[in-house]
């Protein structure tokens, strides 16, 4: 759990650094990166590995978190985007219950190691096949411009 929060701090701050332009391919990558542990326990790694491969996960999961809020912001009308984003982490979250539900009897059938190597398959599955969808992969945020107003010299996203 350290390594884990120790990469959502990192991530965060990268974050606050990067503005990638390839948003689709980002937030699939941050999303993938959460197979890392699972297939880190899985091959019974030593415990500093098993930390850096958490860290990593956690920071591609700040990354993506942050770059997908700011692509939904973007994109989304505001009277529209308490909704768009309720039905966005709904469905981030409604297969994790699931997951935890038929964890423990696939380990007991199939064994721990087998069972998390599945779920890091499947995870990175579920990172990798929305990459087949062209839109998906051609997902840019808009660049950022500066603009001048009567006041101090403001950033923002250009309009589409």
């Amino acid at each position: 759990m350290s390594g884990f929060t120790a990469g959502l701090v990192a991530g965060a701050a990268l974050a606050l650094m990067w503005k990638p332009r390839r948003v689709g391919l980002v937030v699939c990558a941050g999303t993938g990166s959460m197979a890392v542990p699972l297939g880190a326990m899985a091959a019974a790694v030593p415990l500093l590995a098993l930390a850096l491969a958490t860290a990593l996960a956690g920071t591609g999961l700040a990354v993506s978190m942050t770059v997908w809020a700011s692509l939904v912001q973007e994109r989304i009308p505001a009277d529209r985007l308490g909704r768009a984003l309720s039905f966005s982490t709904l469905g981030q979250i409604l297969p994790v219950p699931f997951g935890y539900l038929l964890a423990g009897p696939a380990s007991q059938v199939f064994g721990l190691r087998a069972t998390l190597a599945a779920g890091a398959l499947i995870i990175a599955a579920a990172a990798v096949v929305p990459l087949a969808i062209a839109q998906v992969r051609g997902l840019c945020l808009a660049p950022v411009v500066a603009r001048e107003g009567d006041g101090p010299v403001v950033l923002a996203r250009a309009e589409r």
